[in-house]
């Protein structure tokens, strides 16, 4: 905002101003004090003491019009100076805020030409790089071309040499043939003469591993036998231990979840539910999953709560290792209100 705003409501408040004071000049001209009137002549009458105090108290009246009068106008007065005032620092507030805009300005213009400053000295700065990398990729392929003329060169030497020492591997390789072939003749006589030898030999030791042979299936189909009665035996005696401890240790496992387990009050015959519980070798449950639902959630959940609750089974760890991983690993028991099942 300019000055140029601040002439209509200027020139408004002058015209206002001005037509008051027109208005209020006949009033002061015309007015006169009634106490400092000067007679041009006395002039001695009656006067009447009850019309005397009657035009006092005109006078008083008139007298206290014109104080509330001047009283308001001196309110007037003092409304427009304080408007005057108001306007004042409005207009100062103004200019205050048009020189802070331009200071703003001021500040973004040098920011920006510091900007572009940067700008120039940064493209400077990457065309100089740029001729730097340009010399340098020319250094790298002057290098890289003196590099290949010099590998090729020496590839050149290498390929004489290398046909020089196939020359001389070919002599070599033809004097060894002669030599391995006198060598393979001697060795065929020498090898006729021993498989001769080597046959009368090997029929002689194969009549004498004959014998030992069967005399050795012999022993080793008694052995065999005796080993499947052994095992049999074992076997036998294992399935009945593993038995015996898989009856015991699922009692007691079943024994401890029935005691922990409370299913809820609306369970009813024919409800089951499976839990597979997996273990750890000291008997600590390591977690308890239904693998199949009963349809009721809460007996779901009792079941699962009846296992957590129990927490771990002691007796698991006096158990054999191989027998804990083949039957104690995972467990599933089917819950049902008459009874759990293993």
């Amino acid at each position: 905002m300019g000055i140029a705003s601040y002439i209509i409501p200027i020139l408004f408040a002058l015209i206002l101003h001005g037509g008051l004071l027109l208005l209020l000049i006949p009033h002061w001209f015309q007015q006169e004090d009634p106490y400092h009137r000067t007679p041009r002549h006395i002039q001695a009458q009656m006067i009447d003491l009850k019309a005397l105090s009657n035009q006092e108290n005109l006078q008083k009246k008139f007298q206290q019009d014109q104080l509330k009068k001047a009283e308001q106008e001196k309110k007037r007065e003092k409304v427009e100076q304080e408007r005057q005032e108001e306007l004042k620092q409005q207009q100062r507030e103004l200019e205050q805020k048009r020189q802070q805009k331009l200071e703003q300005q001021a500040k973004k213009l040098q920011q920006e030409k510091e900007i572009k400053q940067k700008a120039i000295a940064e493209q400077q700065r990457k065309e100089t790089q740029a001729k730097k990398l340009a010399k340098l990729k020319e250094q790298k392929a002057n290098e890289l071309a003196r590099k290949i003329a010099a590998e090729k060169e020496q590839k050149k030497e290498l390929k004489k040499k290398e046909e020089k020492k196939k020359l001389e591997a070919k002599k070599r390789a033809d004097a060894k043939k002669k030599r391995d072939a006198e060598k393979k003749r001697k060795a065929a006589e020498a090898k006729k003469k021993a498989d001769a030898e080597k046959k009368r030999k090997a029929d002689k030791l194969k009549r004498e591993e004959a014998k030992r042979k069967a005399q050795e299936e012999k022993k080793q189909q008694e052995a065999e036998r005796l080993a499947a009665e052994n095992a049999a035996n074992r076997k036998a005696a294992a399935a009945e231990r593993a038995n015996k401890m898989r009856a015991e240790i699922s009692g007691y496992i079943q024994a401890l979840i029935e005691r922990n387990w409370r299913y809820p009050s609306n369970t009813r015959n024919g409800m089951k539910a499976k839990v597979l519980i997996r273990l750890f070798p000291s008997g600590e449950v390591d977690s308890v999953e239904v693998i199949q639902s009963s349809g009721d959630a809460a007996f779901d959940k009792s079941a699962e709560k009846a296992v957590l609750r129990v927490g771990k089974f002691p007796r698991v760890r006096e158990v054999d290792p191989l027998f804990f991983e083949r039957e104690l690993r995972r467990v599933i028991i089917e819950f049902r209100p008459e009874g759990l099942r293993w």
